[in-house]
């Protein structure tokens, strides 16, 4: 392995909000960072070919296709490396079509943030040692928190961290709309909690549909929680209708076991 400074990192997707960060991050280390996009002269095929590490950080829902498209072009002593929020497919598909080291990834924060320290940072391991404790160097000595996990196990976490949470926000944002309650009497009578939940709305529904989309559809392991979350909404209905007081005390503390018991 070469060091930092004499590694050419690809970056296909280099113009969207985390593949900006990355080209920051990783020009900070030293490496020398081209990337492609819509809008550049330099196709993903260019850098495919010609780089040391090739970063796909295009739309999750567009990933499986890209890498399709040009993982075959990375060289057998490179890296093909991804960023999209669920790994199954994806790693699968860059084992399939490439011959080069592959590792899968998963920043679990935003591009908001200023630098990697304190954040985690998730890696699946596909092929090539080097590659991957190359990598697994660079982000601790970042500051960074690095969980190494399989891809079915990232997925599994992610239909709870990602799915149920943004389902719940979207179903509350949704009764809100539905229900044509205006937002400026709401807040009025909101307590703190309350207006971080206005908040988290907000902020989902001002970002892609097509990824909100594509995150409960593109994982399987979704339907197991989302049918556990209806069982356990309409369990609630049933015990408010009776009016059951002991029944919902049960519940209440039950999980509240769980939760606070440490």
């Amino acid at each position: 392995m070469t060091n930092d400074k004499d590694i050419h990192i690809g970056i296909v997707g280099g113009h969207g909000k985390m593949g900006r960060w990355f080209h920051r991050y990783f020009e900070e280390l030293g490496c020398r960072v081209s990337v492609a996009d819509l809008d550049t002269e330099i196709r993903a095929e260019d850098l495919a070919q010609g780089c040391d590490l090739l970063l796909v950080a295009v739309p999750l829902q567009h990933t499986v296709e890209v890498v399709r498209n040009i993982g075959h072009l990375v060289r057998n002593d490179a890296l093909l490396m991804d960023i999209a929020s669920l790994k199954s497919e994806v790693l699968k598909t860059m084992l399939e079509v490439s011959s080069s080291s592959v590792i899968g990834t998963h920043p679990l924060f935003g591009p908001g943030e200023p630098n990697i320290t304190g954040q985690t940072m998730v890696l699946c391991p596909g092929r090539g040692r080097e590659w991957q404790e190359w990598l697994n160097t660079v982000l601790l000595e970042s500051g960074a928190q690095v969980e190494v996990v399989a891809p079915e196990v990232h997925d599994f976490y992610m239909a709870v961290v990602q799915g149920l949470t943004h389902f719940s926000t979207l179903v509350l944002g949704l009764t809100i709309d539905s229900l044509g309650m205006d937002l400026k009497s709401l807040k009025r009578f909101a307590t703190p909690a309350f207006h971080r939940r206005l908040m988290e709305i907000s902020h989902l529904l001002d970002q892609d549909a097509d990824l909100y989309a594509a995150m409960p559809m593109l994982n399987s392991t979704y339907g197991v929680f989302f049918r556990e979350f209806e069982r356990i909404i309409f369990e609630l209905k049933r015990v408010i209708a009776k009016k059951d007081v002991e029944e919902f005390m049960r519940l209440f503390d039950e999980a509240r076991d769980h939760f606070c018991s440490s």
